[in-house]
C-alpha cells in the first residue's frame, strides 16, 4: 500500500493552536492498495487542485470528504455539501462518505442540514452515497444510506 500526501497550495489557515493560526496546513490522503484506491480529505475549502489530485492519483473507489460546519465567511475552511460533492466529481470518485457532519453546533445551520442537502444534491448529480450510522461497523460494499439523522428528528 502506498500513502501519498499533499497539502493544499492555496491553504492559508488551519487554526490550529493559540497562536501562529496561519503557520500550519491542512493535508489529504490518498491509499493506494492492492484493489482500492482512497482519497481521505481533511477540512479544505474548494479549490481546482481537487482536479488536479483526480487526474494524478484518481479516479478512486471512495472519496471521504467532509461536509458539514460550513458558513458564507469561511468558503476556505469548510466545502458544504455543494463543493464537497463538486470534489468527489474532480477527484473522479465513485462512492463518496460524507465526514465531519452531525456533531455539535460550529455553524449557522442545523446539524443535519448537511447530510439532508448532500443526498438531495446527489441525487442530481448522480453520486453513489456511503452513509453509515457513527459508530456501527460497516463494511464498504457499494452504495449504501443509513438515514441515521432521521430517526432523531422525529
Amino acid at each position: 500500500m502506498k500513502l501519498y500526501l499533499r497539502q493544499h497550495p492555496h491553504a492559508i489557515f488551519s487554526g490550529r493552536g493559540i497562536v501562529g493560526r496561519n503557520e500550519t496546513l491542512w493535508s489529504s490522503f490518498v491509499i493506494k492498495g492492492p484493489q482500492h484506491n482512497i482519497y481521505f480529505g481533511a477540512d479544505s475549502g474548494y479549490s481546482p487542485e481537487f482536479k488536479a489530485i483526480g487526474e494524478a492519483f484518481g479516479p478512486f473507489d471512495l472519496t471521504m470528504l467532509e461536509i458539514g460546519a460550513y458558513g458564507k465567511f469561511w468558503p476556505d475552511i469548510h466545502m458544504g455539501p455543494d463543493n464537497a460533492s463538486n470534489a468527489h466529481l474532480d477527484l473522479k470518485g465513485k462512492l463518496m462518505m460524507p465526514i465531519h457532519y452531525g456533531t455539535f453546533n460550529l455553524a449557522p445551520h442545523a446539524w443535519y442540514e448537511p447530510i439532508e442537502w448532500l443526498t438531495a444534491m446527489a441525487n442530481q448529480k448522480h453520486i453513489d452515497l456511503f452513509v453509515p450510522k457513527p459508530g456501527e461497523p460497516t463494511e464498504v460494499k457499494g452504495a449504501y444510506n443509513s438515514d441515521w439523522w432521521k430517526e432523531y428528528l422525529s
